[in-house]
């Protein structure tokens, strides 16, 4: 994800680059969906509700950084501080959502001991 948004950031990205940091970036968020989707199906009610959150803002990140990637394509740099700002706020709030599930999941995981 940082590493997207780093490439994505420069002056004029380079769009090889740019597209295998997303690659690999889609690769990670799908594997992040699949666990939220085992959480959700086997896990404690109790983390269901956070494992959707941090499934829905890892896909807000994703949905801001492809828009960038297809601004970055097109040459059209005229929103670029925007889309930035944007995806630095999204990137807070998957980070806020991650730190939610771990303290409960680490509460859920401590109480089954």
């Amino acid at each position: 994800m940082d590493a997207v948004l780093d490439a994505l950031r420069a002056d004029e990205p380079e769009l090889p680059d740019v597209d295998e940091k997303i690659r690999r970036f889609i690769a990670l968020a799908r594997e992040v969906h699949r666990a939220a989707e085992v959480v959700i199906l086997e896990g404690p009610a109790s983390l269901v509700k956070l494992a959707e959150r941090v499934a829905d803002a890892s896909g807000g990140l994703s949905e801001v950084m492809r828009r960038m990637a297809d601004k970055a394509r097109a040459g059209d740099a005229t929103r670029k501080a925007e889309g930035v700002a944007l995806a630095a706020e999204r990137e807070r709030i998957l980070y806020r959502e991650v730190r939610a599930f771990r303290l409960a999941a680490r509460g859920v995981v401590g109480n089954a001991a």
